[in-house]
């Protein structure tokens, strides 16, 4: 019993120091680091970095509403702007335009590496590059399972797991959906089309990056 508690006391900190290390590299990158651990604590972090009466969107994200935090700003005292279902294709683009002069920008990214970079694969590009550049603030929150070792590794990660598992959901006829990787495709429905990566930060408290003791996401 002695051994499988000393093993499981070793996991925990070697996943521990995953995540002190990222969050040390990505202060270093100049972006607020939060550690929250567990997902309620985290809306709560992100919450009060939302001033009444903001103007707050947000970009696709599966983390997003995993934690509930479309109903919140739905119910919350700010300017929520919202590409809704209905919405016609010129709609929708005029909103993801309107994000740009946000006050507060929510999303989440498909990678982070242990020396504190952001990685970001787009199909429109609107969230990678609201994330770059245009909002007052952005908030990035992501659960541990997006930590990868190195820049190589979140590129794998993203194009070999993330983007055929989001086609595949979404039901996209693309050829990742069938072979689990990609294939540099030319489809109109592809994901893989806008890459960002963020190593610096260079506008000083513009970006916190809130990474959760959970895995969130895809």
């Amino acid at each position: 019993m002695d051994e499988v508690r000393l093993a499981e006391e070793a996991k925990l900190w070697y996943s521990n120091k995953i995540i002190q290390d990222t969050l040390n590299a990505i202060k270093q990158n100049n972006i607020t680091a939060v550690f929250a651990e567990n997902r309620d604590i985290a809306v709560e972090e992100i919450m009060k970095r939302i001033p009444a009466k903001a103007t707050v969107t947000h970009g696709g994200s599966l983390t997003i509403r995993e934690l509930g935090l479309i109903d919140r700003l739905s119910k919350g005292n700010y300017n929520y702007l919202r590409v809704k279902g209905k919405s016609s294709a010129s709609d929708s683009a005029e909103i993801r335009r309107a994000a740009f002069y946000a006050d507060v920008y929510l999303t989440s990214v498909n990678a982070i590496t242990r020396d504190g970079r952001l990685v970001a694969i787009d199909g429109y590009g609107n969230r990678t590059a609201a994330i770059m550049f245009g909002p007052s603030k952005v908030i990035i929150v992501a659960g541990k399972n997006k930590i990868v070792d190195t820049l190589d590794d979140a590129l794998k990660r993203i194009r070999d797991f993330v983007a055929p598992v989001h086609a595949r959901r979404r039901n996209w006829n693309v050829p990742c959906t069938e072979t689990g990787k990609c294939v540099n495709c030319k489809k109109t429905d592809r994901i893989c089309n806008k890459t960002m990566i963020i190593e610096y930060e260079r506008d000083q408290d513009r970006t916190t990056l809130v990474l959760v003791d959970e895995d969130l996401g895809i």
